[in-house]
């Protein structure tokens, strides 16, 4: 299930493994035993899957991450309703943070709508908010940081939907996130690129090149 090649050539304290909602009881287990051989110390799964990992994670120093995705817009006061019950319910469950995905459009009626209450419904936990990086265009990133760093979040997540190989942009996306980054922000960076090596070097190279001395925390999300 899970290829070994996955940690050749790469930092181990920059992968993380991003499990699929369908997976299943037996093959999470070998997910979790991966996780503890190779030290891999970040895992995103499903909500409902939280109490089934969190039983063997609870001592492996371990941050388990549960996932939700916010597509119904404008948010009622059900959806908001409903989805701090959820965020609730899981981080009980031992979730140690939860990632958020949803349009960039939808990103400043979110924040209104949770900032106040931010703090307290995760309290000692983290926030994670994820987009797509294709839909920012270069003007919007000085309003993502701003909005980011008034929800507090602990870290924004990048997700490569659409890779269109030669014919991408990804490349010029990755130079305007790093170009605009603002130090205020103080949070980490995680990134979803599928299982293409190459992006994962190519983001690692701009980083480089472009912050020398970044210390935020990145990782780079696998699936399996």
């Amino acid at each position: 299930m899970i290829n070994d090649d996955f940690f050749l050539d790469e930092n181990i304290s920059e992968v993380a493994f991003w499990c699929a909602p369908d997976v299943d009881s037996v093959d999470m287990a070998q997910v979790v035993e991966k996780m503890i051989s190779t030290g891999v110390d970040m895992i995103s799964v499903a909500p409902r899957a939280v109490p089934v990992v969190w039983p063997w994670l609870e001592d492996k120093h371990v941050k388990i991450i549960s996932r939700f995705y916010l597509n119904e817009s404008p948010f009622s006061s059900a959806v908001i309703s409903d989805f701090t019950k959820n965020v609730n319910m899981t981080l009980k469950q031992g979730a140690a943070a939860v990632q958020v995905f949803l349009k960039l459009s939808d990103l400043d009626e979110f924040v209104s709508q949770l900032y106040l209450i931010r703090d307290d419904l995760f309290f000692n936990k983290g926030l994670f908010i994820g987009f797509d990086i294709n839909s920012v265009e270069p003007l919007d990133w000085k309003c993502l940081w701003k909005a980011l760093k008034k929800i507090h979040a602990d870290g924004a997540v990048f997700v490569l939907m659409d890779d269109r190989g030669e014919k991408s942009d990804f490349v010029g996306r990755l130079y305007a996130l790093f170009d605009s980054y603002d130090d205020d922000f103080n949070g980490d960076l995680h990134f979803i690129l599928g299982q293409n090596s190459v992006r994962i070097e190519q983001t690692k190279r701009m980083l480089l090149s472009m912050q020398p001395n970044f210390k935020k925390h990145i990782k780079f999300f696998k699936k399996v």
